[in-house]
């Protein structure tokens, strides 16, 4: 989804209004997903979707926001980011915050303001809550090889800004400080008060059944849940590394170490 799809939504026509605040999670009968639900998320990601247990947050028109992913994927690896943002709209407004510098305004504040910095220890504390208890209704159980492990950053720093607007968006406001900042800051592209699915993804077509998603994953290792790297030898890296020298003689960077630096979205 390019990026600049939010600069083509529709705007809310109540904007000059304050930004309602945004709802608390999904309720408990509509987070089972459906056929219908994993369809949409492919769509909006691009890509056939795994391991999605929970749809903990959706739209006013029922299509969902946020994904939960089991806490061991079905290949057995751990997974720590449970709350998984999907919504093609909200990405792309979450990457323009970051592309704007609010993660490195962010950090400045968490080490001057120690509220802030309890109050975000707090909301690593309910993630992990969240994925126990996600873990516990899904039949998978403890994963002790993420045992204190959450996402983006927390808790002590904000590396992916996604990461914290899926959280917020599935806890409901009052968890995650900074998650319900970001969800404010881009009020002018996206509120929780009116859909904004027209257009926002492909809707026609097959459903995706291969990875065709440009986004790399929310603020985890690029090793978790990828396959492992081709071993390549030393006279085809080497003819690789000519080939991808750009005018300036710096190398190229590759595609997927783009998508891992950038909006966050696959799954």
């Amino acid at each position: 989804m390019d990026e600049n799809r939010a600069d083509e939504t529709p705007r809310a026509q109540t904007a000059q209004a304050p930004a309602p605040r945004h709802r608390a999670g999904a309720p408990e009968a509509s987070r089972q997903p459906s056929p219908q639900d994993l369809e949409v998320l492919s769509r909006q990601l691009g890509r056939p979707v795994r391991d999605v247990v929970e749809i903990p947050a959706r739209c006013v028109c029922g299509n969902p926001l946020v994904a939960a992913t089991s806490p061991r994927l079905s290949n057995g690896t751990p997974f720590p980011t449970t709350f998984y943002l999907t919504h093609p709209v909200i990405t792309s407004a979450v990457s323009r915050l970051e592309a704007a510098g609010l993660m490195n305004e962010m950090n400045d504040r968490l080490e001057a303001d120690t509220l802030l910095a309890g109050r975000y220890r707090a909301a690593h504390e309910a993630y992990l809550a969240s994925r126990a208890a996600i873990g516990a209704r899904s039949g998978i159980g403890a994963v002790p090889e993420i045992d204190g492990i959450s996402a983006g950053g927390m808790p002590t720093r904000v590396k992916c800004l996604h990461v914290l607007v899926g959280h917020s968006l599935a806890a409901g406001p009052g968890v995650n400080p900074l998650g319900d900042e970001a969800i404010a800051a881009i009020a002018e592209w996206w509120t929780a008060d009116r859909c904004y699915c027209d257009g926002a993804w492909d809707t026609g077509g097959e459903v995706p059944s291969r990875d065709l998603s440009r986004h790399g994953p929310q603020g985890l290792p690029e090793i978790v849940g990828r396959p492992a790297p081709v071993r390549k030898s030393r006279s085809a890296a080497s003819t690789e590394g000519t080939a991808a020298a750009g005018a300036d003689g710096n190398p190229a960077v590759g595609a997927e170490g783009t998508a891992a630096n950038g909006a966050g979205e696959s799954k």
